[in-house]
């Protein structure tokens, strides 16, 4: 079977969950006996935009689009037609048996779709996030800092009006009223002069027009869906919230991420010179940390505050966070003065892949504050395999996770809430063996290996 995968961005320079976990299948599928190839966009200012260039990652063919990220209208960002012609003349020389698309957004999203559907290619796509539902990277997380229970129109056009817009197609000249002049030098879509005609947008004065944009970005995705066979939710949850905004269920398969086996959990010595797996001693400090991305939406500031309640005069408790800190720049100030008041608190910047069985050594309690809808996180599944227990939001498929065992749950935001599960831990001794007693099987990847090539033979009949 040859098998092309299709992602927003790629190893080495993006390590982010999608990423990651296309690399681990990717990597499976070879050793199944598979050829495989990636299609992915990369932002490089020395090349111009939308040539294709070629490299190898781990011994896979990397077929990468160049992408700068420069915009002419907001509807690039669900739609990019010089991105399908790219991408047919890959399907052209890789000829795929199937196509897995991890994820859409760069890559052309409608346009790639018919590039694939012209083919006639079998399609199925894993849904890592909200993409299809919600312009703002798929997050269902507003600029307010608020959790989306829905997205619409309206209520999405204050999170993409920082993008250009094209008045022509989406202004009022062709939506029931007058076209209003731009000011000299104004981008197009920021003329605070202009007075919105009556109607249903009318109140939404200049965000009218990304309103628009927005109602035709739901109608062409509607009518793009119908190009993928199957869609892979990695939580129920998600399923759920597909389902409920229009997805055909009979479309939707839940199989939640596999994982490559991970070394075992680094043995230390007990007093009697027996060995036993890592675990807290009642005299240690408690090792606790964060993993991800340092962003407004993952709740890392939810953890630093909490870490800050919990630490006492002595250091009993050691709270280290791991992720780029120029990523999201106010978020790590932020950081960066809690942790200059909290000597508990390290921010100890990003990790290569290669220490990550290191890093998760190093702690005996993983922290998953995300404010977000998340899916169904690597990190605690990584975690897991390694034998750490986690303390998550009671929120999305971190609340699925968790809810069969292997940790334990507080309220979205609420700092003091996760402290006191912390001053817990650090109380009783009993508290961790308890939660890792009840880590439960992770699944292995070769099972996501065998349900593409299940797909793969029934979509081809």
């Amino acid at each position: 079977m040859r098998v092309l995968q299709v992602i927003h961005d790629y190893l080495p320079h993006h390590a982010a969950g999608s990423e990651i976990y296309t690399s681990h299948l990717c990597r499976a599928l070879r050793a199944a006996g598979h050829d495989v190839a990636v299609f992915t966009c990369e932002e490089n200012r020395a090349l111009p935009q939308w040539s294709l260039t070629e490299r190898r990652h781990d011994g896979v063919p990397v077929f990468e689009a160049i992408y700068n990220r420069i915009y002419h209208d907001l509807s690039e960002q669900w739609d990019d037609p010089k991105m399908g012609p790219l991408l047919d003349g890959v399907l052209a020389r890789f000829q795929p048996d199937l196509v897995h698309v991890q994820g859409l957004q760069f890559v052309g999203g409608v346009s790639a779709l018919a590039a694939l559907a012209a083919r006639r290619v079998p399609v199925v796509m894993t849904l890592h996030e909200y993409w299809w539902l919600c312009p703002r990277a798929g997050l269902m997380f507003d600029v307010a800092g608020r959790a989306c229970e829905r997205a619409t129109p309206t209520d999405c056009a204050r999170c993409v009006d920082v993008y250009p817009i094209d008045r022509r197609r989406w202004g009022d000249g062709r939506h029931g009223g007058a076209p209003a002049p731009a000011a000299p030098g104004e981008r197009d879509g920021a003329d605070a002069e202009d007075k919105p005609p009556s109607g249903t947008h009318a109140a939404l004065g200049t965000r009218r027009w990304f309103a628009r944009a927005l109602e035709g970005r739901e109608r062409e995705l509607r009518a793009a869906r119908e190009h993928v066979q199957r869609f892979i939710a990695p939580s129920r949850f998600l399923l759920e919230r597909f389902v409920a905004a229009g997805f055909p269920r009979e479309r939707m398969v839940h199989a939640d991420y596999g994982f490559p086996p991970a070394p075992p959990r680094a043995a230390t010595s007990r007093a009697d010179g027996a060995r036993e797996p890592a675990r807290r001693f009642a005299d240690a400090p408690l090792r606790v940390g964060y993993v991800g991305t340092l962003s407004d939406y993952k709740g890392v500031e939810v953890f630093a505050r909490a870490v800050e309640r919990a630490a006492g005069p002595r250091e009993t408790l050691r709270a280290t966070v791991w992720g780029h800190l120029d990523w999201f720049p106010d978020v790590a100030a932020r950081l960066r003065a809690i942790a200059e008041r909290c000597r508990a608190l390290r921010l100890a910047g990003p990790f290569a892949p290669a220490r990550r069985d290191a890093i998760f050594a190093e702690l005996d309690l993983l922290v998953v504050p995300s404010l977000w809808w998340e899916n169904s996180p690597l990190t605690i599944h990584e975690a897991w395999q390694r034998g750490v227990p986690v303390l998550a939001s009671d929120r999305g498929g971190m609340a699925e996770l968790v809810g069969r065992g292997g940790g334990a749950t507080f309220p979205p935001g609420d700092d003091a809430a996760l402290a006191a599960l912390l001053g817990r831990a650090l109380r009783e001794p009993g508290f961790l063996a308890q939660l890792a007693a009840g880590i439960p099987p992770v699944r292995p990847i070769e099972e996501d290996v065998a349900l593409l090539e299940a797909l793969e033979q029934q979509l081809r009949r």
